[in-house]
């Protein structure tokens, strides 16, 4: 026997939960179809557990620096279990949320299994049938592990199961300088492993503006991280000594070895895992759904959101496209997921906050550029606070005055972005930012300060 729904959602993620209360609002018979836990990535592996222990971290080296505000203390020690436990703690809480307000909910009915196609309109899983006239495909993506020789032998870790180690390891290899490799390489060398990043580009986090990421080279270096760039790994094995990794960049044969090895190479698509061609679902050669500006996929009422999509994989991307998409089917609204001003964020120490174009990149656009730079070793609060690593840019149309990018590694970074990404969105100016008044003395008034620069 089949069950009937007016909507059938793929995934219990970001972009899925959005979507399905949404429609349960409008008293919608829904289906949720999750693989592995309310919440997906973000609250399960994700953006939440990785926080709670960059935020330890954070308290590790303050303690061990308290002595610049006159504060003498015993070397501190990590407790690692400890850190799990309060780790599984709160993503349990937010977990459970999630479960609740589905379970509460006369309108959702949760299936907790794999999911494949079995014909348009039809869905398996857990050896039942059901079907609906609409299907949201939020199924999001997992880590990307490379073709590497010699690596599926190896016990590597992953962005996920590296938060799951019973105790800490005395050193780490990381295969990747992007984001995930930042945040864990400073959060594992600040409880004491001694952590090497191999990254093939020349640079860390490529994608961002070159004086960034030799900023947070140079701070990460400092640290005690290992920092090499321009490596091309060949192979990888085990020995006596733990894992090794082989590279032959630099004309001869390098070997970098370490108790573990963790995988930051990426992310691949679940898209794998739900017989798409049964039902003509179109992916590119990366296995990312391909959707046009209202999340349509090329099959008849089916429709895609999230990081399944590709492009910039952050969750309050996903919200949004789960807020576009319910905005669509539900009311109706013509919407447009591209040209979005999509924020990122990178939860070192400190923090690194981008919106909009860089300075290459609206040059390349045909703009003229003016560039405003501001250290906040400059800033009466950064030196208040001890905090007096990074700078603001600011890239300005000259003749214009308008804002196009702002670029910020400091102190509470993702927080101070919001106001840039407000003068942004509605075409403000860098009068704007002169003209308005900010409290004295906070760390976002070094927004106004570099707006004169």
């Amino acid at each position: 026997m089949k069950s009937k729904y007016d909507l059938i959602v793929i995934g219990g993620g970001t972009a899925g939960s959005v979507v399905m209360h949404r429609a349960a609002a409008k008293g919608l018979k829904v289906a949720v179809i999750e693989a592995e836990q309310i919440g997906g990535t973000c609250v399960n592996v994700g953006c939440i557990p990785s926080k709670i222990l960059i935020h330890t971290a954070r308290i590790m080296a303050l303690v061990k620096g308290s002595a610049e505000f006159g504060i003498h203390s015993s070397e501190p020690q990590a407790d690692w279990p400890a850190v799990l436990k309060r780790k599984g703690q709160i993503v349990g809480k937010m977990r459970d949320g999630g479960y609740r307000s589905i379970l509460g909910n006369e309108n959702i009915t949760l299936f907790e299994g794999e999911a494949s196609f079995a014909g348009p309109g039809h869905l398996r899983v857990n050896g039942e049938t059901i079907y609906t006239g609409k299907i949201i495909i939020a199924a999001g993506a997992r880590p990307a592990i490379p073709d590497l020789p010699g690596l599926a032998d190896l016990d590597y870790l992953t962005s996920t199961s590296i938060m799951e180690m019973e105790k800490l390891p005395e050193s780490l290899l990381i295969i990747g300088g992007g984001i995930i490799a930042l945040e864990f390489s400073q959060l594992f060398a600040r409880l004491g492993v001694q952590v090497t990043i191999l990254q093939r580009n020349r640079r860390l986090v490529p994608k961002m503006e070159e004086d960034i990421s030799a900023e947070i080279q140079k701070i990460l270096l400092e640290e005690g991280v290992n920092v090499i760039t321009g490596v091309e790994i060949k192979s990888a094995g085990r020995d006596e000594k733990g894992i090794y990794v082989l590279e032959e960049s630099s004309g001869r044969l390098l070997r970098y070895q370490a108790e573990k090895l963790l995988v930051a190479a990426g992310r691949t698509p679940n898209s794998d895992r739900l017989a798409l061609q049964s039902v003509g679902v179109d992916v590119d050669k990366k296995g990312y759904i391909k959707v046009d500006s209202s999340f349509k996929t090329s099959a008849r009422d089916i429709w895609a959101a999230g990081d399944i999509t590709g492009g910039p994989m952050f969750t309050h991307k996903a919200w949004h496209d789960g807020f576009l998409l319910a905005s669509h089917l539900l009311d109706g609204q013509q919407v447009k997921s591209e040209g979005r001003l999509v924020p990122v964020a990178v939860f070192t120490d400190p923090e690194i906050a981008v919106v909009g174009l860089g300075e290459q990149e609206a040059k390349d656009a045909g703009f003229d550029v003016e560039i405003k730079k501001y250290h906040f070793e400059d800033h009466g609060r950064n030196m208040v606070d001890g905090k007096l690593k990074g700078f603001i840019k600011l890239v300005v149309e000259q003749d214009s005055g308008k804002l196009l990018g702002a670029h910020l590694i400091g102190s509470e970074a993702a927080e101070l972005l919001h106001e840039l990404i407000a003068v942004i969105r509605f075409e403000g100016k860098i009068t704007d930012l002169q003209d308005m008044m900010h409290i004295h003395p906070t760390l976002a008034e070094a927004i106004n300060s570099a707006s004169f620069k």
